[in-house]
């Protein structure tokens, strides 16, 4: 990321240096181009709309409410270190615009049609739209997040030079600073803000349900899997939690960030460690597990009658008239027991897997699971179920490429088996 932020960087300023240097170079040419061709057609309504993006991308509106709304938000959703980075990548992103303003001090066109302040280079409103677009979309990295953030993106170029504020060469710049900026923050903080939906993004194929892998970086080039030790239990905790939210790191969003791991990850290494495997770096750190029980209406009696009394005590309602998202969670929990699982008989195994980033790339969750399905027909398993977010196709699709099949379904989770006989 910091290398592709620092390209970026510098190809902002590289054109920077072209515009004014060579003033009648190639970029002068496209550029007053440009320009004619937008006043040539411009219509009432292209005028209207950039009008409206003129005030909703710079001014107060750009400097307070947006980021306002955009913190606000992040920390509404417990998600205090994606707050933290968006405003770190806000003021970088308006440093690099006035240092680049400074350095170049170009001119704009002559005919402009609204007050701006001093230098044309970059466009200021176009590299805040870049850097609200990108920002959001490495927060929550969903295609139509990227593709409204393009579009956003887009228009608000495009109205900079339909306004005759800004030149063509300007706005591309802007592109190039919003880019740099978000991804040189993220490089900066790297692990610390574990982006949650890029870079911070994991796999999470288990039987809790989730979102499907998002793109991220390798941390170790070498991973390995092994049979799971005691001393393992901490960092099950550690990437439960970092992949409980949707398939992102769900850090803060309860109480206690154990709760978890005492649903979905614990209780099985604690009651099945022969059925827990997990994924060690390069460095020795435990970053993806595969968990799972041989008998589900076996393990929800002793999950119902000797684990969650015992951890329960940590784990208090709110007392809210509303039932908050760790009251439902608490409460799922509670009601766990056999006989709830429509194909526990025809399946009786199931499982959960989760990976962290650093994994991708190298196979390792169809290994997971093709170890955990050898030992099961080992044991003379007949068959293994799991249920997963409906909208988690690339997951299903990861399913369905290692041989399992949808099964009857609800509304809120679809269903996969196997059958090992």
């Amino acid at each position: 990321m910091l290398i592709c932020g620092g390209a970026l960087l510098a190809a902002a300023l590289v054109l920077g240096w072209g515009v004014v240097l060579l003033p009648g170079g190639v970029a002068n040419t496209v550029d007053q181009g440009w320009h004619d061709l937008m006043v040539g057609i411009r219509q009432p309504w292209m005028l209207e709309t950039s009008y409206a993006l003129n005030v909703i991308g710079g001014g107060w509106v750009a400097t307070v409410v947006v980021p306002v709304l955009l913190l606000g938000t992040l920390v509404a959703m417990r998600r205090p270190r994606d707050a933290v980075y968006a405003a770190a990548t806000l003021l970088v992103s308006v440093g690099f615009v006035q240092l680049l303003k400074e350095l170049f001090g170009r001119a704009r066109p002559d005919d402009l049609l609204v007050a701006s302040d001093f230098g044309s280079f970059p466009s200021g409103h176009t590299a805040n739209a870049a850097t609200v677009a990108l920002v959001v979309f490495l927060v929550f990295p969903r295609r139509w997040v990227g593709a409204a953030g393009v579009v956003w993106t887009v228009a608000m170029a495009l109205s900079r030079t339909i306004l005759s504020v800004h030149w063509l060469t300007d706005t591309v710049a802007g592109m190039l600073i919003g880019g740099a900026a978000s991804l040189i923050v993220a490089a900066a903080l790297g692990r610390w803000v574990r982006l949650g939906r890029a870079g911070q993004g994991a796999t999470s194929l288990g039987w809790a349900g989730s979102a499907a892998a998002a793109p991220a970086w390798k941390e170790s080039p070498v991973s390995s899997i092994r049979p799971y030790r005691p001393s393992d239990r901490d960092a099950l905790y550690e990437v439960c939690v970092r992949t409980a939210d949707a398939g992102g790191d769900a850090t803060g969003l309860f109480d206690d960030d154990r709760l978890w791991g005492d649903i979905f990850a614990v209780p099985y290494a604690q009651r099945h460690p022969d059925l827990t495997w997990v994924v060690e770096s390069a460095d020795g750190r435990t970053i993806g597990y595969i968990v799972s029980t041989d008998d589900t209406e076996t393990f929800e009696t002793w999950f119902r009658d000797e684990w969650w009394p015992g951890v329960a005590a940590r784990y208090p309602l709110s007392g809210e008239p509303e039932p908050t998202r760790q009251d439902g969670m608490i409460g799922y929990a509670s009601g766990r027991g056999p006989g709830r699982e429509r194909h526990a008989a025809e399946y009786p195994a199931h499982l959960h897997i989760d990976l962290l980033p650093e994994t991708q790339g190298q196979g390792l969750g169809r290994r997971l699971i093709e170890t955990l399905f050898a030992e099961l027909r080992s044991r003379g398993v007949p068959g293994l179920h799991l249920g997963m977010n409906p909208a988690n196709a690339g997951a299903g699709a990861f399913y369905e490429r290692i041989g399992m099949y949808r099964l009857e379904s609800g509304p809120e989770t679809t269903m996969y088996g196997i059958r090992f006989d």
